[in-house]
């Protein structure tokens, strides 16, 4: 019988035998790395996670989805893989790392999530009692404006919202619904393998997530951390151009090796 696993968009790459997976945030799709994997196509063999696409699992748990995940790198032959998270697949793929070490070679997080704070445990706690009570696409544009309120981050905010469309109010609730479970996150800082390398890239307006990701970093040594200016939560979206030149150096320098 055949693991469970998600749906993933598959890129092979001429110049290269690594890997790099892309893992995309709450109410994303592949389509959100749009300009990501037009880029790292020509560096590297891609794997672009759809969790939200194809069977829909119903009793979804944190350590599931670290499964699920792990069951389609099995399934197209990737030993070990560079990770791209966004948001909070960030913390999907710090848990993943705990869980399977020796799958990943680093992890990059595009606008970084480390922890829930007190203002973002306000936004779940209302994510959670209203989503009975009021239609999911309201809540996910409130959320929406609240994380990217500036005029430079329409843009990524409507893409985000557009995609957020096709989510359905059953996969809403599962995915909110799952959000509590990384509460521990902290402690799974403490228990990464130290030759885990992590980056973060955010941008200087990300006023919900930046600051616990500078102040949190700092435990880990193979960590860094990258700004961009004039740039809010969405990164890889608002300033793609400059996310692929930072996460690709990265890379570069830091040798990480992959193989199928």
């Amino acid at each position: 019988m055949e693991e469970e696993r998600f749906s993933a968009d598959v890129h092979f790459s001429n110049n290269s035998d690594d890997w790099l997976v892309f893992v995309h945030g709450f109410g994303g799709s592949a389509r959100t790395w749009k300009k990501q994997t037009e880029f790292f196509s020509d560096h590297y063999n891609l794997l672009v996670l759809e969790m939200h696409k194809g069977p829909q699992f119903d009793d979804l748990e944190l350590d599931k989805v670290c499964r699920l995940i792990n069951n389609t790198l099995i399934s197209h032959g990737i030993e070990k893989a560079n990770f791209l998270a966004f948001s909070f697949s960030s913390l999907i793929c710090l848990r993943y790392a705990v869980l399977y070490p020796e799958k990943v070679c680093s992890l990059i997080m595009g606008g970084g999530i480390v922890r829930f704070n007190v203002r973002t445990n306000i936004l779940l706690y209302l994510a959670i009692t209203f989503k009975r009570w009021i239609n999911y696409m309201v809540l996910y544009r409130f959320f929406a404006y609240i994380i990217l309120p500036r005029n430079n981050h329409r843009r990524s905010r409507s893409i985000f919202v557009a995609e957020a469309r096709k989510l359905g109010y059953n996969e809403f609730c599962r995915w909110v619904d799952l959000i509590p479970e990384t509460k521990p996150s902290l402690k799974w800082l403490n228990e990464l393998n130290e030759n885990i390398k992590i980056l973060f890239v955010s941008g200087n307006e990300d006023h919900l997530f930046l600051k616990d990701t500078l102040k949190y970093s700092r435990r880990l040594n193979n960590s860094r951390v990258e700004i961009i200016d004039n740039c809010g939560h969405v990164c890889s979206i608002e300033k793609s151009e400059r996310f692929n030149e930072i996460v690709l150096e990265y890379l570069r320098s830091e040798g990480n090796k992959s193989k199928a």
